[in-house]
């Protein structure tokens, strides 16, 4: 009679989370989630700041041509620190007439809200205007871009395709 109780209130508590999970999924409430990664991006900036500077030292001097590279591609420590804020790869281009070398782009493919926004980029961009925080620019489709401040913006593309 127990385990039939406890089987029961575990269908209930299943049923209940999948019903906030398909709420959520439907009515996804994308200004909060956009407002989160902003925060988190203030949260961990040190420790993006870190991964800037040791993709940076990953990068120079040497001729990578496709100017993108996942966790497999980097050392243990980039990679380590990658994968615990939820990078999946990322993508680098020289920065012309800025004092720094490199912008780049981290791939998030966990945390970062990416069960609603479907794609998240987090974007270090050195002497571009839209990393001005409260910066928000909006395609009329699915791609928007919210300036962080401190050379950092965020891309959340919410296009299922």
């Amino acid at each position: 009679m127990k385990i039939e109780k406890i089987a029961y209130l575990f269908l209930i508590v299943i049923i209940i989370m999948l019903g906030w999970k398909a709420y959520d999924f439907f009515n996804p409430n994308l200004e909060k989630k956009f407002d989160q990664n902003i925060s988190k991006l203030n949260d961990k900036r040190k420790e993006l700041n870190e991964i800037v500077r040791l993709a940076t030292l990953e990068i120079s001097g040497k001729n990578i041509p496709n100017k993108a590279m996942d966790l497999d591609d980097v050392s243990d420590e980039l990679s380590e620190k990658m994968e615990d804020l939820g990078f999946r790869s990322f993508r680098f281009e020289s920065s012309n007439n800025c004092n720094e070398k490199y912008r780049f782009s981290f791939i998030a493919w966990e945390d970062w809200n990416t069960d609603n926004l479907n794609y998240v980029e987090i974007i270090y961009s050195p002497c571009d205007s839209e990393t001005k925080k409260g910066f928000h620019s909006f395609d009329g489709g699915h791609i928007d871009v919210f300036g962080a401040g401190g050379d950092w913006k965020i891309l959340s593309d919410t296009d299922f395709i």
